[in-house]
């Protein structure tokens, strides 16, 4: 998926996250959006903390498999790494729409057994749930963790609800899935116009919704406490020891739903 005029937001989220795997261009990009929102940084290590929780989480539920819907590109503590830590034999399935990315993450994931990168759209569920590299490491009678991070600020939110549908009609009873999404309950009426006219010149324009309009997407699913909340505040007894504290900006919530 693009988040830029010309790049691709694999390349940016990258940088945010202090990777290498970027260029100038995603460097002005990312000045961009930290000019319209200085807090940008922070939200973005901020979510990568929540996702490292919520892969702990539902590993400690048993799961050992999982599909990471729009990962970009590999970069900093993958999910297959925070997974793995916790049960050496998780396996995960990167997807992304970006060839670019995927080509990318083939390359740095080739060799490793455990982990697949493919293409894919998660407009279009089901090419991903049967396709071989899929079939091969995610056994689809038994429980899956989802993750999808900072994707459903895309799409409408009838497209987020049909799509947590399709996969809830898909996935084994007990399956978890976890997503995050920006809001608008914490950041100024000129934030929210500044940030959204960067997003205005891409091919992926972002949606900043209130917290109660997030909520509707949950429906249909168990809500795992504590519920849809500000990413730092969920659940963080269970990260990793040692791990650093996370940024705190109320900038995106998630939340984690059991099937």
């Amino acid at each position: 998926m693009y988040y830029g005029p010309q790049l691709p937001g694999w390349a940016k989220y990258d940088f945010y996250l202090g990777g290498k795997h970027n260029y100038p261009s995603d460097r002005a990009a990312v000045a961009a959006v930290v000019e319209a929102y200085p807090k940008t940084i922070d939200v973005i290590v901020e979510a990568r903390h929540f996702l490292r929780r919520t892969v702990r989480y539902m590993c400690f539920q048993g799961i050992d498999q999982f599909i990471d819907m729009g990962s970009g590109l590999p970069s900093a503590d993958n999910t297959h790494q925070v997974a793995q830590r916790v049960n050496p034999n998780a396996r995960v399935v990167y997807v992304d729409v970006d060839d670019v990315a995927v080509a990318f993450g083939q390359q740095m994931l080739g060799g490793d057994p455990t982990t697949a990168f493919i293409q894919g759209s998660v407009l279009e569920l089901e090419p991903i749930l049967n396709h071989p590299e899929t079939r091969k490491l995610i056994d689809f009678s038994k429980p899956v963790g989802v993750l999808m991070m900072g994707l459903l600020h895309f799409f409408s939110i009838d497209t987020d609800r049909a799509i947590l549908k399709n996969l809830r009609d898909n996935l084994a009873s007990g399956s978890l899935l976890s997503f995050s999404h920006t809001i608008s309950n914490f950041v100024t009426e000129e934030e929210i116009r500044q940030v959204l006219a960067v997003y205005a010149k891409t091919p992926t324009p972002l949606i900043i919704r209130d917290i109660d309009v997030v909520k509707q997407i949950t429906e249909g699913y168990s809500v795992v406490e504590p519920g849809l909340v500000s990413m730092h505040k969920w659940k963080m007894d269970i990260a990793e020891e040692g791990e650093p504290e996370a940024p705190q900006t109320s900038a995106m919530v998630g939340v984690v739903l059991r099937t």
